[in-house]
């Protein structure tokens, strides 16, 4: 059994077993929680191929989410609500997808039509009409996997489809790997361009990789002074009206079993949230190491 099907099988162990106990003393309640955002990446069936939702599961994710009275949202929506102090609908969904991978345009998009769903797509602006693989993708590539991004022309073709671009940077590096002058390009810079391309003033900003320890406070004042409105990390848990906009949390979803993914949803597994602290970030590489599993 390979190493990445080994580490699926213990996230959704333990994701499983932290949720069920949260639901079983009462722990998951929902609070004021006003919004909960999903992050995916890939949705293909490569096999072997970390970050990747299949297609199929994708499909049933998106079904769940009707079964179980969520109601998913678009971008203006959620800057209505952070900016305008607007109410969202009840159990509201914000659906994203990081690092502008083609399949999202060859099947996610059809998948969201099919359901009625809006997007997000974050792009990195370095690897758009660019054939190089994002850095976390050269040790597949050399294996002969290979997960091209879109280039600057399909970017209308999936704001047609209703998935709306916005911001990941330049050259998909934590802000926290940068120096500040660096990061402060990165940021605004990226934002420049695809205003230039789409027309219209781009609003929002993904961290790369997005944990605690990814990005700084400094790193906030440059996203605000470059004129974004929101924010999203990679931080679990969902959000309340008066979450920061520039913090906003998001659920990194996975291959998971439904009753998983539902436990997920529902903020009984939000304690898995300690794996994005510093201190976690750290454990995770030390974690992927010994399986073998780490990237860039």
């Amino acid at each position: 059994m390979r190493a990445e099907r080994v580490k699926q099988i213990l996230k959704n162990g333990v994701y499983r077993t932290i949720g069920e106990t949260a639901t079983a003393i009462g722990a998951n309640e929902n609070g004021n929680r006003s919004l909960r955002v999903l992050m995916y990446h890939k949705v293909n069936d490569l096999p072997e191929n970390p970050l990747t939702m299949p297609v199929s599961v994708f499909d049933e994710q998106m079904d769940q989410l009707r079964q179980l009275g969520y109601t998913v949202v678009d971008l203006d929506a959620v800057l209505a609500h952070y900016v305008g102090a607007e109410p969202l609908p009840p159990q509201a969904v914000l659906i994203t997808f990081d690092d502008g991978y083609h399949d999202n345009l060859d099947n996610a998009a059809e998948v969201l039509k099919k359901y009625g769903y809006p997007g997000v797509l974050f792009v990195p602006i370095g690897y758009l009409d660019d054939r190089q693989p994002l850095p976390h993708e050269e040790r597949l590539a050399a294996q002969g996997i290979l997960n091209r991004t879109i280039d600057w022309d399909e970017m209308a073709d999936l704001e047609r489809a209703g998935i709306r671009i916005e911001s990941h940077g330049i050259s998909h590096r934590p802000l926290a790997d940068l120096e500040l002058d660096e990061a402060a390009r990165e940021i605004a810079l990226s934002k420049l361009r695809l205003e230039e391309r789409l027309q219209r003033p781009v609003r929002a900003f993904s961290y790369v990789k997005g944990s605690e320890a990814h990005y700084k406070p400094v790193h906030l004042s440059l996203v605000r002074q470059a004129g974004y409105d929101v924010a999203f990390t990679a931080v679990s848990g969902a959000n309340s009206p008066s979450t920061d906009p520039l913090q906003l949390r998001r659920y990194n979803i996975e291959p998971y079993p439904p009753r998983t993914f539902e436990l997920v949803l529902s903020g009984a597994c939000d304690l898995i949230s300690v794996k994005d602290t510093v201190t976690g970030t750290h454990a995770r590489r030390l974690f992927n190491a010994a399986l073998g599993t780490s990237t860039k």
